[in-house]
């Protein structure tokens, strides 16, 4: 996952359409990949991201040989030509709800995790993961469900130059809770839900938020089990 915003020259339809019509085709030919996903953000003014990339590997490893190989650093390298802002992070996923394909559920509603610095990066995981969290899908009003999280702390190195290999570190968030929707507006309500579930029931876990309205666009289909395909518990 790469948070995006872009370069101050670029207006939002600028950027959307440069991501959606020029590094879009770049990013899909990168050797390995077996899915991507844009997700345009829905929020007015000027939020903290105007994106949110998703991007499938086999594993971390393969993750970081793709972006180390010739594409993978042209990739790079347009990528920070066109964004002020360009984070990653590293995470498996894990399905609590799936109905449906994608192109029922096309609004998308992420919160992004940070987690308690008194908190072991295990533990943290293992409470992110734990069934009680499976009941934020249900009290959100969300179609579909799944918790990603980052088991390993390891970050993707995505210069252009020298060896590129993982890094241990702390990557912008730890796990993400990802929610779909069938309609703006069940998702507009999810996030209050979502945003009052957080401060109740995430605060003794998490010293750090941050949430995405977005609508999301398949450039590669991602492998099943993603939306509704399939279920993986």
């Amino acid at each position: 996952m790469t948070l995006q915003k872009r370069h101050p020259s670029l207006t939002r339809p600028e950027f959307e359409q440069r991501w959606l019509n020029i590094h879009g085709p770049m990013a899909a030919a990168f050797p390995g990949l077996r899915g991507y996903m844009l997700g345009f953000s829905l929020d007015d003014g000027e939020p903290q991201a105007d994106g949110v990339a998703q991007l499938w590997f086999d594993s971390r490893e393969a993750a970081q040989v793709s972006y180390a190989s010739d594409i993978g650093r042209q990739g790079s390298a347009d990528a920070s030509a066109y964004l002020a802002r360009r984070e990653h992070l590293l995470a498996s996923e894990h399905w609590f709800t799936t109905r449906g394909a994608i192109s029922t559920t096309p609004f998308k509603l992420v919160l992004g995790v940070k987690r308690a610095p008194n908190l072991s990066r295990a533990d943290f995981c293992t409470r992110l993961a734990g069934d009680d969290i499976g009941s934020f899908g249900a009290a959100c009003g969300a179609a579909q469900f799944r918790v990603s999280l980052d088991e390993a702390g390891l970050m993707l190195n995505s210069k252009t130059t020298g060896p590129l290999d993982l890094v241990e570190g702390e990557a912008v968030f730890d796990g993400l809770l990802e929610f779909w929707f069938a309609a703006r507006e069940a998702a507009d309500m999810g996030r209050i839900r979502l945003r009052g579930l957080a401060e109740q029931r995430l605060a003794p876990i998490v010293s750090a938020t941050e949430d995405f309205l977005l609508r999301e666009h398949v450039v590669v289909m991602p492998p099943a089990p993603a939306y509704g395909l399939e279920r993986m518990q």
